[in-house]
């Protein structure tokens, strides 16, 4: 895992693109050195090599060249470089110097001035040339001075050190404000960090965002909305645990009398009405928890585990009608399903989708009298419409509102159930953005339940 900081991460990519432009400064101001000092050593060749054409003349006709030794001694003096010089006629040859010295003026107009670099005898040297005409002669002569370049690096070395310095003391200096610049600008990512590890689990407030940048307004806005989805989730939880304790207590209480009832019973005919009681108990227990840990899976915050896809409403309504056939028949209601011939196609969880109409289904099939009727319609106009029917009791138009409500049930209602069935459709359906409505059946008899999907289902489920 890397551990490494931001601070020092951002300052290990801002050194070495520091050093190589310092690198890149130093080779540009010594080549600029460089430059002038060949500049100024250039010029004082030249001139050494105008006094030395000087010294030559013309004698019958003849160019000719001479110069005491001790004068040439005196110019090839130098305590640090080597001077070496050539001179030759082109109507006579090499008139003095050192014949393998070579020269820069082979194409040299008269008066012109001629300059290379050259190796000579394993040394680096600097050329110059300068083609004269003596006067009363049709000759013309190069004059050749070749010098070692010692002097010109030693000074192109002087005036580095002298520009590198400074730069040294600057790249510090840039290296010291790039530290602090970057510790500032991480100022505000270091001040979210604490306030954030100062806090306990229970604080879930968002966090401040007055006087962050923009980039650490981005970060503590997630943030704040990580912390509102995880309040809402432990909300939810809690609000489940303070459910299934308050209204669990009840059937399990009932459970623990039907047990002891049937531990005292004084005959065979009281055992088995109280363990008939018991096992309606028992079963109103086991319908509440089922209920209770369906209405936790379409919390909200447990909706990333849904998986959306297509499907057909008339399939879905025919696989869960057929599982509450006997139920249907055990209770002699006649229970069918109303569709059209084709499929009616929507985007949604199956899973979901079915245990709402289960639902619906059940609610109706406890609601509905003796010899009643209960129908699954699904519907393609307007727009995809899943509905179940029935021709019980009804629910009056003021109560149509609350029953969505959880643990609300309608007073005088016949039925045993716990008020959680239409709250769990609700939640399902606002999770397919869709809609619950409720109306009275045929004739103003009975119920009709409608889920009606007006928008895409997959826009709120991803």
């Amino acid at each position: 895992m890397n551990d490494r900081s931001l601070r020092v991460g951002l300052l290990s990519w801002l050194g070495p693109v520091l050093v190589l432009l310092l690198a890149l400064d130093a080779l540009a101001c010594y080549l600029t050195a460089l430059h002038f000092a060949n500049l100024v050593y250039d010029r004082w060749l030249i001139d050494d090599t105008r006094s030395l054409a000087s010294a030559i003349r013309t004698e019958n006709g003849e160019t000719q060249f001479d110069v005491p030794r001790v004068a040439l001694q005196i110019f090839q003096f130098d305590e640090v470089d080597r001077t070496f010089f050539k001179i030759v006629s082109e109507h006579r040859g090499v008139i003095g110097g050192d014949r393998d010295l070579p020269s820069a003026g082979e194409k040299l107009r008269v008066n012109g001035i001629g300059l290379q670099s050259a190796t000579v005898r394993g040394l680096r040297m600097r050329v110059v040339s300068l083609r004269i005409a003596p006067p009363q002669t049709n000759d013309t002569v190069t004059v050749t001075i070749a010098e070692t370049l010692i002097k010109r690096n030693t000074l192109a070395g002087d005036i580095l050190l002298a520009m590198v310095a400074p730069q040294f003391a600057l790249a510090a200096i840039a290296s010291l404000l790039a530290w602090l610049g970057v510790s500032r600008g991480l100022k505000p990512l270091t001040d979210l960090a604490k306030q954030i590890e100062s806090r306990d689990q229970n604080n879930l407030s968002p966090v401040p965002q007055t006087g962050l940048p923009r980039e650490a307004r981005v970060l503590a806005s997630r943030i704040n909305e990580l912390l509102a989805r995880l309040g809402s989730a432990i909300r939810a939880q809690k609000r489940f645990v303070t459910d299934a304790a308050h209204q669990l207590r009840t059937p399990l209480a009932a459970v623990t009398l039907q047990v002891e009832r049937a531990e005292r019973a004084p005959d065979m005919a009281t055992q088995r009405e109280a363990l008939q009681a018991l096992h309606r108990s028992v079963e109103r227990a086991g319908r509440m928890a089922r209920q209770l840990l369906s209405l936790a899976r379409t919390d909200p915050e447990a909706i990333h585990t849904v998986e959306p896809k297509q499907l057909d409403l008339v399939a879905l309504a025919r696989r869960v009608g057929e599982e509450w056939i006997p139920q249907a028949l055990k209770r002699d209601i006649d229970f069918g399903l109303i569709a059209p011939p084709g499929p009616v196609t929507i985007t949604g969880d199956e899973r979901l989708l079915g245990e709402a109409l289960s639902n619906l289904i059940d609610n109706a099939l406890r609601y509905t009298g003796v010899g009643g009727h209960v129908s699954v319609i699904v519907e393609s106009e307007p727009q995809p419409t899943l509905c179940v029917q029935d021709d019980g009791p009804g629910i009056p138009e003021d109560e149509r509102v609350r029953i969505f409500e959880r643990f609300y049930r309608v007073e005088g209602s016949a039925g045993d159930g716990c008020g959680l069935g239409l709250a769990i459709v609700e939640e399902i359906a606002r999770l397919h953005s869709s809609t619950v409505e409720v109306s009275s059946g045929p004739d103003g008899r009975g119920s009709r339940f409608s889920i009606a999907f007006a928008q895409p289902p997959q826009q709120s489920l991803r």
